[in-house]
């Protein structure tokens, strides 16, 4: 991200308190090994955590925004300093009564920074902040507003029940997909409804496509015809708001324990992922880069990719989405990097988060 997006875009409150691509694809992208570095775009952090399950020596977990840094320091504070069952209810997966005190018990832990954000708003965390980003709050109202209009409770809960892929996909078909789905999915999830309750509107400038929500329902068809639903934490919190039937990866408790087994490993930074590296004198060997080319015209996406090339090590591996623009740093600079088609096409098609047109694995040639 780059300074104009900082000027056009608002980065005032948590946007993500939960990370929305999906780390299962990164975990088996990027050959994490032990003495492995990994460069990370924090967002919400969960996706950073996921990757210290495969015990690298470090995860620098980097974002500009001032909120997500405060998020991302809770977790990692959370994580760190509590029980399996604490954590749960301290972040919102479930219930629980004594958030103040639980807060009270490791805020000292974060940065000044982040401690002055969480203190003047409260209600974050008193409400369970993986519940309080701005896209969140823009799926509850899906699922609290919109959703009753179309389906009752009972279709809800079959719909998650397990079952195998064939008759998930016939109960999609025949059942949830109704002409009442069709038609406020294409409004709910439009360019103007989506920038304004969701994404940033600044987010969409570089998108030629006018037809977002079309683009959107296709890739929900695959994913809610083609792709595990039960077990699928994305689609349980935008139908559902909650993770009832399926934890994110790094919450689940086999994974939870090694993570705080690894969570020194974790270093949290503000700044721009391109230049922080330069600063802290760091090279890496798998990047997690999310979508962050979503938001850049091209002659910054070429400067962006060539500062990656200073802070990479040899066979490096990079990863990262495209949800409405099209990005691919081995077509820009193909005598610097090469892309992992056959693997980026098959971990794509078992993508569970279904924003994403292409998941994208590259590799680079020359350090």
């Amino acid at each position: 991200m780059d300074k104009e997006i900082q000027q056009r875009a608002k980065f005032d409150k948590i946007r993500y308190s939960n990370c929305w691509e999906d780390p299962i694809l990164l975990l088996e992208a990027l050959n994490i090994k032990e003495d492995s570095k990994c460069l990370s775009i924090a967002s919400g952090l969960d996706n950073s955590l996921s990757l210290l399950t495969k015990n690298p020596a470090l995860v620098l977990a980097v974002d500009l925004s001032i909120p997500q840094i405060a998020c991302s320091e809770l977790k990692k504070q959370a994580i760190k300093n509590l029980d399996y069952e604490t954590f749960l209810g301290f972040l919102g997966f479930k219930p629980q009564n004594n958030r103040m005190e639980v807060y009270r018990s490791i805020k000292e832990k974060l940065s000044s920074q982040s401690q002055y954000y969480l203190d003047n708003n409260l209600k974050i965390v008193l409400s369970g902040i993986i519940h309080k980003g701005k896209f969140e709050q823009y799926f509850q109202i899906f699922a609290q507003k919109i959703l009753p209009l179309i389906h009752n409770q009972k279709n809800l809960s079959e719909f998650f029940l397990p079952k195998s892929i064939n008759a998930q996909k016939i109960f999609y078909y025949k059942t949830f997909n109704n002409w009442k789905f069709k038609l406020l999915f294409k409004v709910f999830f439009s360019r103007f409804v989506l920038g304004r309750l969701g994404r940033d509107k600044e987010f969409f400038k570089y998108v030629s496509t006018k037809q977002i929500s079309d683009n959107i329902k296709k890739r929900a068809d695959y994913a809610l015809g083609e792709v595990c639903a039960w077990n699928n934490p994305f689609l349980n919190y935008i139908l559902l708001n909650n993770f009832d039937f399926s934890l994110p990866h790094y919450a689940k408790k086999e994974n939870f324990d090694t993570i705080k087994q690894n969570i020194d490993s974790l270093r949290i930074e503000r700044g721009l992922i391109n230049q922080i590296p330069y600063q802290i004198k760091e090279k890496f060997d798998c990047f997690n880069l999310s979508d962050i080319f979503e938001y850049m015209d091209l002659e910054l996406f070429i400067k962006v990719s060539k500062d990656f090339l200073g802070i990479c090590n040899k066979n490096a591996r990079f990863c990262y989405w495209n949800m409405l623009v099209d990005r691919q740093m081995s077509k820009i600079l193909p005598q610097n990097f090469y892309f992992e088609q056959d693997l980026s096409k098959k971990l794509h098609s078992k993508d569970r988060a279904f924003f994403y047109k292409a998941f994208i694995v590259e590799g680079v040639k020359n350090v």
